[in-house]
C-alpha cells in the first residue's frame, strides 16, 4: 500500500512559474538547411529549420522568377558536404580527361611519325633538305601511289598542293634556292607559261633530282586537275561542270555526302598548265638527258592527249633531238634524225634513249593513222632490241623498298616499322642518264612483247588477219613466260609493266579471234544461201566454211581458259591500275 501523498509539493507554487520566461540575453539562432552543423558541444540548442515548404506561403507574398526558384530549389538539394564531393568528382573527372586527352595526342603524334619513317623509306628525299620540304616530297609521291599505302584513289589537289608549296620553297633564292642562277638575265620567257629555267649546276645530284621529281609530279597533278577549280574560302576542288555561277546556272550535283558546294565567285583553277612546268623542266641547265627525255616524251603525249597532234610531232622532234645530243659520235649513223628509224648498224648500238624516242614516235604514228610508218618504226626498235648483249646481272635498277601497310601480318608490319624508326635510310644512287646503249634482261622480253603486241595489232588491221594473230600469240606467250621467271623477283616495276603487256596482249587477242568468229558465221551462212542455187560445189563450200567457224570457235573457248587460268596472276600484279590513278571529289 502506498503510502499518502504530502501535502507539501515539492516545489512550492509561488516559486515555480507557469510558463517560461523569454530571456533577452539568449537568443536562438534558426540555422538554414544549408547550414553545417556546429561542432563545438557548448553552443545552444539549434532552432528548428526553416523550410519555406512546411509552411504555406502568404496570399500576398508574390512568387519569384523561375530562376531565382530553380537556384534556391537545387540549392535546397545539394548540401555543402555534396557540393564538395561533386567538386572533388569534377576535378578528378577533368584530370582524367586531360591525361587521356594527352595520351591521345601523343599516340597520333608516334602515328604519324612512324608512318613518315614508312613513306621515307619508301621514297626517300634528298638529305640536304629542310623538314618541311622532305616532308611536302615525300607525302606527294606517297600520294600518287594509293595501292602502296592503303588507299583507293589518288587525292590530286592534295598532291598539287604539297608541290606547289615545296617548289615555293626550293626557288626562294632567300631560302632553300641559294645557289640558283637565273639564265640570261632573268631566265627564259615563254608565252603563255611565264619564266622558266634555272641554272641548278651548282646544287648537288640529290637536291636536282629531288627538283625534278617535284617538277614532274607537279606536272602529272596539273593533267588530273586540268579543267578542275578550287574554292579557297571553302578549300574544296571539282571540275568546272560542278561549280555554281553565271557561266554555270545548271550545276551537275554534288556526290552524296559532300556538302559543300564550291562557288564561281570564290573559285581559281586548281593547278597551273603542265605546259609551265615541263617547260621548266627542258629549260633548266643542270638536268641530265634522261630527265629532260622524260619531260619531252610526257610534254608530248599530253598534247597527243588533248588532240594536237601537229605541236606533238614537233615535241617529239625535239625530244629525239635530246636523245642524239647524248650520243658521243654521229647520231645520223644510229637513228634518222628526221623520222626517227633506226638504221640497225652492226657495230653501232643505240642508247636507251633513242629506243626510247623511236619506240614513242611509232606509238604517236599509229594514233595519227600513219600505220606504215608505225609498223617501220616498231619493227626497227625490235630488231634493235634483239641485237643487244645480253647482261650478267638481272634487272638493271633496284626496286625501292616496300611500304610495311602493306603487309597483312601485324607483327611483320610492327617489326618493319621499328626498324624504319631504328635504322636511317640512304638515299639511292643516281640511275643512268640513258646516254649508253642497254643490254638484254629477263625482264627486257617484256619491251620485246610489247612491240610484238604493236606489230600485230597493226598487220591485222592493215594487211593480214592471220599474220597479226600470230604476232599476237607469240608476244602473248613471252609475256607470260617472262612474269613467271620475275615471279621471285624483288623488281615490282618490272612485274607490273610484264602483266599489262600480258593483259593488253589477251585483250587483243581475245578482239581478233571474236572478230574472225563473227565474219566465219557470216560466211558460213552465204555460203549456205550460195549453196541452194548453185549446182556444183556449193555444199562443199559451206563445209568449209562450218569448219573455219569451228576452229575459231574452238580458239575462243581455249583463250577463254587461258584467261581465267591467268586472272589470279594478272590481279595480284596489277589490280588497281584502273582505280587507283583516279581523283575523288571529296577534297
Amino acid at each position: 500500500m502506498l503510502p499518502p501523498r504530502s501535502a507539501v509539493g515539492r516545489i512550492p507554487a509561488h516559486v515555480r512559474p507557469t510558463h517560461s520566461r523569454p530571456n533577452p540575453n539568449f537568443n536562438v539562432h534558426f540555422r538554414p538547411f544549408t547550414h553545417r552543423t556546429r561542432l563545438l558541444l557548448l553552443s545552444p540548442a539549434p532552432g528548428r529549420p526553416q523550410l519555406p515548404f512546411l509552411s504555406p506561403l502568404a496570399p500576398t507574398r508574390p512568387l519569384p522568377p523561375l530562376s531565382i526558384h530553380l537556384r534556391q530549389h537545387f540549392g535546397r538539394l545539394i548540401s555543402t558536404e555534396s557540393r564538395e564531393h561533386y567538386k572533388r568528382r569534377a576535378s578528378r573527372g577533368l584530370k582524367i580527361g586531360l591525361s587521356v586527352w594527352g595520351i591521345l595526342v601523343l599516340f597520333s603524334a608516334v602515328k604519324l611519325g612512324v608512318y613518315q619513317e614508312n613513306i621515307e623509306h619508301s621514297w626517300p628525299t634528298p638529305p640536304e633538305w629542310t623538314w618541311k620540304s622532305r616532308w611536302c616530297l615525300r607525302s606527294a609521291q606517297a600520294l600518287q601511289n594509293p595501292e602502296q599505302i592503303g588507299k583507293l584513289m589518288t587525292n590530286w589537289p592534295m598532291v598539287a598542293g604539297y608541290l606547289r608549296e615545296l617548289l615555293e620553297r626550293l626557288e626562294n633564292l632567300e631560302g632553300e634556292g641559294k645557289g640558283l642562277v637565273e639564265q640570261d638575265e632573268g631566265g627564259f620567257l615563254v608565252e603563255g607559261i611565264g619564266r622558266t629555267g634555272f641554272d641548278i649546276s651548282a646544287k648537288s645530284e640529290p637536291w636536282r633530282r629531288g627538283y625534278f621529281q617535284a617538277l614532274m609530279g607537279a606536272a602529272k597533278a596539273a593533267e588530273n586537275l586540268d579543267g578542275w577549280l578550287t574554292d579557297r574560302k571553302q578549300k574544296i576542288s571539282a571540275p568546272a561542270e560542278y561549280v555554281v555561277g553565271p557561266s554555270n546556272p545548271r550545276p551537275k550535283p554534288m556526290p552524296a555526302g559532300q556538302k559543300k558546294i564550291p562557288r564561281e565567285e570564290d573559285c581559281e583553277p586548281a593547278s597551273p598548265s603542265p605546259e609551265s612546268f615541263y617547260m621548266k623542266v627542258l629549260t633548266t641547265k643542270g638536268f641530265n638527258t634522261g630527265q629532260k627525255l622524260d619531260a619531252a616524251l610526257a610534254y608530248a603525249d599530253w598534247l597527243d592527249f588533248k588532240g594536237l597532234g601537229s605541236t606533238a610531232g614537233d615535241m617529239y622532234t625535239w625530244a629525239l633531238d635530246i636523245a642524239a645530243s647524248g650520243l658521243e659520235g654521229d647520231a645520223s649513223k644510229i637513228v634518222d634524225l628526221k623520222t626517227g628509224l633506226l638504221k640497225n648498224n652492226n657495230g653501232d648500238l643505240p642508247s636507251e634513249n633513242i629506243l626510247r624516242v623511236s619506240t614513242a614516235l611509232a606509238v604517236h604514228n599509229a594514233r595519227q593513222e600513219n600505220l606504215p610508218a608505225a609498223l617501220s618504226l616498231f619493227t626497227s626498235v625490235l630488231k634493235a632490241r634483239r641485237s643487244l648483249p645480253l647482261s650478267s646481272e638481272f634487272g638493271t635498277t633496284p626496286s625501292p623498298p616496300s611500304f610495311p601497310g602493306s603487309a597483312s601480318d601485324p607483327f611483320t608490319y610492327m617489326f618493319k616499322s621499328l626498324k624504319n624508326v631504328l635504322v636511317p635510310v640512304d638515299y639511292p644512287a643516281p640511275l643512268p642518264s640513258g646516254d649508253q646503249p642497254p643490254r638484254r634482261t629477263t625482264a627486257s622480253a617484256c619491251d620485246e612483247a610489247g612491240l610484238m603486241t604493236y606489230i600485230g595489232e597493226i598487220i591485222y588491221a592493215s594487211s593480214s588477219k592471220e599474220s597479226g594473230l600470230a604476232w599476237t600469240r607469240d608476244a602473248v606467250d613471252m609475256a607470260e613466260l617472262t612474269l613467271h621467271q620475275l615471279s621471285n623477283s624483288t623488281d615490282q616495276a618490272a612485274r607490273t609493266r610484264c602483266a599489262q603487256c600480258l593483259k593488253v596482249g589477251l585483250e587483243n587477242w581475245k578482239t581478233m579471234v571474236h572478230s574472225l568468229v563473227t565474219r566465219a558465221w557470216q560466211e558460213e551462212q552465204q555460203s549456205k544461201d550460195q549453196a541452194k542455187s548453185s549446182w556444183f560445189g556449193g555444199e562443199r563450200r559451206a563445209e568449209a566454211k562450218s569448219l573455219d567457224r569451228r576452229r575459231w570457235e574452238a580458239e575462243n573457248a581455249i583463250l577463254e581458259d587461258r584467261i581465267r587460268r591467268l586472272f589470279p596472276l594478272l590481279e595480284g600484279e596489277s589490280g588497281l591500275d584502273l582505280v587507283a590513278p583516279n581523283s575523288s571529289l571529296f577534297v
